[in-house]
């Protein structure tokens, strides 16, 4: 088998770690409590009296923005929350600086590029408007990731990343770059043996022996069958014309034949094995260096690898300190994934711990063109991600005052909507749907159209429900009350003769558009950021949605279309209306895709299939309240 190259394990080691790269804890000039990037400041260090005016990381908001606002009075659930109005002020002055910065002095970096290589696509701003000891507010910024071009963040404002691997730790003495030499010392080694023309001769002269090897082998064997079929015709006629005794003899001269050929390939194979140790002799003396180096260079890459994810500390308000390892170690792949620390968030609570600064909102906003397969737009603002950032801040806001998921609490608003029945016989039933109740049980919530409907009929059989629809969603959803109906139901939507249809409200127009069409787009789990899908060619399920213009509001800048899946894969439609290689045009309300409003702008508002006994067609439509 061909071994790895060094060059591309050295690349691929330095791709993952410069997403768990860049700057430090305190940066000293700012903090004065550290010398060094990697050390944290103790608890006791970390106590600001009030707002710092020359503090180059930390900027005073204007007592007239927020004397008359009323603050948050705990700290919103940082995975799903509308940013506050302080927090958005806070924004809007970030946006004003990236676009003179991007002029000016970040020319290297391309927001409007979906390149997704180092130079290009959008970027994810955060802001954290803090309080000090004397009620005084102001706001730290933060950037995920990097920028093209910029090696300390601090020198624009924006906080600093927790690592720098270009910088030695004085804390624990560990040095990346002189870890990363040795590391280079070994990938160079491996080359010169892999590459030395006394190397490459004896590995060929060893294939030519193999080779050689195989062919005799192979001549002997061919040689030993074919000297047994001719004994074994000669034994049948031998058999009629010698005499008993001389048969035996014949035998017997036939057995001794036989033993010789059996020799003959034995010692083919002793010679080929004796020609086959020498040549593998001569190549072991580059080998076994070789292999131990390829192994020493595993250790010394994974104790490198842990090595950087040690050096970052998360804070939290009570002074506690935590690495990555420990923090993933609880999670499914029990690894922090690639990026793990470098988004906004983590830095900004950071900063503010470190400089005794009280949290108080916190709002992030993408700024540029979405990445190739993931949506997201420009000025938007999105919540912290879950897969890189939920363990993470799950402990630095331990101590802090937040407010609980507001989705777990989503069921007790919609208790008392009514389930308005729009058709029920005997065997089936068409409910209108409202927006916010679950279809089924979820994970904190009980209360759901299912938990209704076996509440009113608890003799019913089989599944009930014959399709879903997300909660955000209202609209028509079709239930079976036995489990024959049910499977007769069932086969109707997995073969796809089931007609349905959606009206969906979306944020914008439609410009140079075609006003109907089908969007193709395969769509997978986007495992860092659920339930957020993405589009992936590669592994993504095939999912389509023809669409059709119904209606143009040039005053409110909305459009409202049809929607017809002809698959169903999860928050299909709205993927389809937000990616930008679809409509590029999200549904109004929707918290995932695009912008919050009072509600997801998305109705099922027809059904069409056959009556699993009487076999008749059966069609529903409820209007979009919309």
């Amino acid at each position: 088998m061909a071994s790895s190259s060094p060059v591309a394990l050295s690349s691929l080691l330095l791709i993952h770690l410069l997403f768990l790269s860049s700057a430090a804890f305190a940066f000293s000039t700012i903090t004065k409590l550290s010398s060094s990037r990697c050390d944290v400041p103790t608890p006791t260090a970390m106590v600001r009296g009030e707002i710092d005016n020359e503090d180059p990381l930390l900027t005073t908001i204007p007592i007239d923005r927020y004397q008359n606002v009323e603050l948050p009075p705990v700290f919103a659930y940082p995975h799903f929350y509308e940013p506050h109005p302080i927090a958005k002020y806070a924004c809007e002055q970030v946006r004003e600086q990236i676009k003179t910065l991007a002029t000016d002095e970040w020319t290297q970096h391309n927001f409007f590029s979906q390149s997704d290589d180092d130079n290009g696509a959008g970027k994810m701003f955060g802001v954290l408007v803090v309080r000090a000891d004397n009620g005084s507010l102001g706001y730290l910024k933060a950037y995920s990731g990097s920028i093209t071009g910029v090696i300390h963040s601090e020198q624009y404002g924006f906080c600093p990343t927790l690592y720098n691997r270009f910088e030695t730790c004085e804390r624990t003495g560990f040095s990346y770059l002189a870890e990363e030499a040795e590391l280079n010392k070994m990938n160079l080694r491996i080359e010169e043996l892999e590459n030395d023309p006394k190397r490459i001769e004896l590995k060929t002269a060893l294939d030519a022996v193999k080779e050689r090897a195989m062919i005799s082998l192979a001549a002997a064997k061919t040689q030993q069958k074919e000297q047994k079929k001719k004994r074994q015709v000669l034994r049948e006629q031998m058999r009629e014309e010698l005499s008993p005794e001389d048969f035996v003899v014949f035998e017997a001269d036939l057995a001794q034949e036989s033993a010789y050929y059996q020799r003959q390939v034995k010692q083919v194979k002793a010679a080929s094995t004796k020609e086959l140790k020498h040549a593998q002799a001569s190549l072991d003396e580059f080998e076994i260096e070789l292999q131990e180096l390829k192994r020493r260079r595993g250790e010394k890459s994974n104790s490198l690898q842990n090595q950087s994810l040690q050096q970052y500390q998360f804070l939290n308000i009570n002074g506690q300190r935590k690495s990555l390892l420990p923090i993933f170690a609880d999670t499914p792949l029990q690894r922090p994934p690639p990026g793990a620390g470098d988004c906004a968030a983590p830095k900004l609570l950071q900063q503010a711990f470190i400089s005794g600064l009280k949290p108080i909102a916190m709002a992030e906003f993408w700024y540029g063109d979405s990445p190739l397969l993931e949506v997201r737009k420009h000025n938007f603002y999105y919540p912290a991600c879950r897969g890189k950032c939920e363990p993470i801040l799950r402990h630095m806001l331990q101590g802090m005052n937040v407010e609980d998921n507001p989705l777990d609490l989503v069921g007790e608003e919609v208790e008392s909507n009514k389930l308005d029945i729009v058709f029920e016989d005997d065997f089936i039933m068409a409910v209108n749907k409202p927006n916010e109740m679950l279809s089924t049980p979820g994970r904190h919530q009980e209360y759901s159209v299912y938990t209704i409907i076996k509440e009113r009929y608890p003799s019913a059989t089989g599944p009930l429900l014959v399709h879903r629809l997300d909660m955000s969603t209202s609209g028509v959803l079709l239930i079976a009350k036995d489990k024959d109906s049910h499977q007769i139901l069932q086969e109707q939507f997995i073969n796809r003769t089931v007609k349905k249809r959606y009206t969906a409200l979306l944020e914008g127009l439609f410009d140079n558009r075609e006003e109907k069409g089908v969007i193709d787009l395969p769509l997978a789990l986007d495992y860092l950021n659920r339930p957020m899908q993405k589009v992936d060619y590669n592994e993504g399920k095939a999912a389509q949605t023809f669409y059709e213009v119904v209606d143009t509001d040039l005053e409110k800048n909305r459009t409202k279309v049809h929607f017809y899946p002809r698959t169903g894969r999860t928050h299909q439609l709205r993927v389809h209306a937000a990616h930008e290689q679809g409509l590029n045009i999200p549904i109004v309300g929707d918290d995932i895709y695009g912008q919050r409003d009072e509600r997801l702008h998305l109705h099922a508002d027809f059904i069409e299939f056959l009556h699993p006994v009487t076999n008749k067609t059966m069609t529903f439509s409820v209007k979009a309240p919309f």
